[in-house]
């Protein structure tokens, strides 16, 4: 149903990466929370990615080469499609208190306008260009790095305080990144796959080195008779 490249293909090794960057997020997550737990904010975070990964999957599989799509003009029409559906739910949440409309100032509009052109048109067509040149992998891991990296900004910049959660969170996160990267370079490889089937043999071979010592002794034995009654054969064919 989705046919993949190279590149974007399953392995056990990309699997655990993931496992271990999605890890990190929830770990550098809760160093950010007060009480510990994870907020609402998080699980609304969480459909967003979900959604973020079904739009890339399916994005790739309708295009597979960058050449064969206009990126600026895509995203013209996503804002379009947005600016036309989506502005009706301001006046939804505003009537139902769930986010107030407030008018903003000239500063707020002059930050919206430079997120808008910098944060948004131009990171979202870097983002998307990547995606095609690497992998759909790479290109969603690598949304996962603004969350440790803005936080790291914070700790510069405003002099912000996290616990050990954050920098141990961290590590995985980053590792993950660039061991995918790795790893969708090198398409046939799979270090864990080959690690795992390593140590699976050996372990066969601990538990069992009677009966493997049998089995090669009984193909000696075999052997050994094959051998004579080859050799009788060949001297009955002579006596003849």
């Amino acid at each position: 149903m989705f046919p993949s490249a190279g590149n974007d293909q399953f392995t056990l090794s990309k699997l655990i990466a993931v496992i271990f960057s999605m890890g990190g997020v929830a770990m550098v997550s809760l160093s950010d929370s007060d009480n510990g737990s994870l907020p609402l904010a998080s699980f609304w975070a969480l459909a967003g990615a979900i959604l973020y990964s079904v739009f890339l999957v399916m994005l790739k599989r309708k295009v597979q080469d960058e050449h064969k799509m206009d990126i600026t003009m895509f995203f013209g029409f996503v804002g379009v499609f947005i600016a036309v559906s989506l502005w009706p739910l301001f006046f939804v949440l505003d009537a139902t208190k769930w986010e107030e409309f407030q008018w903003p100032t000239k500063l707020e509009w002059l930050f919206l306008v430079i997120n808008g052109l910098v944060g948004t048109v131009l990171a979202e067509c870097l983002w998307l260009w990547g995606c095609f040149l690497t992998s759909s992998v790479v290109g969603t891991l690598s949304l996962s790095l603004t969350t440790p990296l803005s936080m790291f900004a914070d700790l510069i910049l405003d002099k912000k305080r996290y616990g050990w959660m954050f920098y141990v969170g961290s590590v995985p996160i980053f590792v993950s990144f660039f061991a995918v990267c790795i790893l969708s370079h090198y398409e046939n490889w799979d270090p864990v796959l080959m690690c795992t089937r390593k140590a699976y043999h050996f372990v066969r071979k601990r538990q069992n080195p009677l009966r493997l010592s049998d089995v090669e002794r009984e193909q000696t034995q075999s052997l050994i008779k094959h051998s004579h009654h080859h050799h009788h054969q060949i001297n009955d064919n002579d006596d003849t």
